[in-house]
């Protein structure tokens, strides 16, 4: 039987190794992870080569030099507009653009854009910072935006005398709230609108 000892051990350089592996794989270079997909195509850049992408076997598919992100950088700095690298890759699922975008960072970052297609012919993009020393950072994850919670039927309940807003015959008792639609049911001939539709009846 192994001993305790032995067993947290194997775990600690276990969880080490891990640590050290995602280090290592998240420093490689790669600018998309997912949400951002291109049908397995991956990007990778640096100061040495530029960027080059890679199809899911590590075949290289599109490159653009170093010299060429470096001049569109500079172009669309002076011009203030955004402007392609040259040359249109070809991806696995179609054409790959790579635009340098105008307008620095306030810590003087450039941005550059991919835009591409994915297996499903869906046009997808993506934008990374390049410091001023040229270090490529990975395309940051999107923010999701808070929900959007409906409170316009917080203000009613089953029973309450209301109107039409938009017509003040249609009158009468609130039968039953859907939460889900934010809708009312009121009246004798229960009438449905949205709880922003109505409001207390004449008394």
């Amino acid at each position: 039987m192994l001993s305790n000892r032995f067993v947290r051990i194997t775990i600690f350089m276990s969880f080490f190794i891990l640590v050290i592996g995602s280090a290592v794989l998240a420093d490689d270079g790669r600018i998309n992870r997912a949400p951002y997909h291109f049908g397995g195509d991956t990007l990778f850049c640096n100061q040495e080569q530029g960027c080059t992408l890679l199809n899911m076997t590590g075949h290289d598919v599109a490159h653009w030099p170093q010299d060429m992100v470096a001049t569109a950088l500079a172009s669309a700095d002076q011009s203030e507009q955004r402007v392609k690298v040259d040359g249109d890759g070809q991806g696995t699922y179609g054409p790959m653009q790579l635009w340098a975008m105008p307008n620095k960072t306030e810590d003087g970052n450039s941005t550059l854009c991919l835009i591409g297609f994915d297996e499903w012919g869906k046009q997808n993009d993506m934008c990374f910072q390049v410091t001023q020393d040229w270090h490529y950072q990975q395309a940051p994850l999107p923010v999701s935006s808070p929900a959007i919670v409906d409170h316009s039927c917080d203000r009613w309940s089953v029973g309450d005398w209301v109107e039409l807003i938009a017509d003040h015959d249609k009158t009468g008792n609130i039968n039953s709230i859907n939460l889900t639609n934010h809708t009312v049911n009121f009246g004798k001939a229960e009438s449905v609108a949205k709880c922003s539709e109505i409001e207390p009846g004449p008394n």
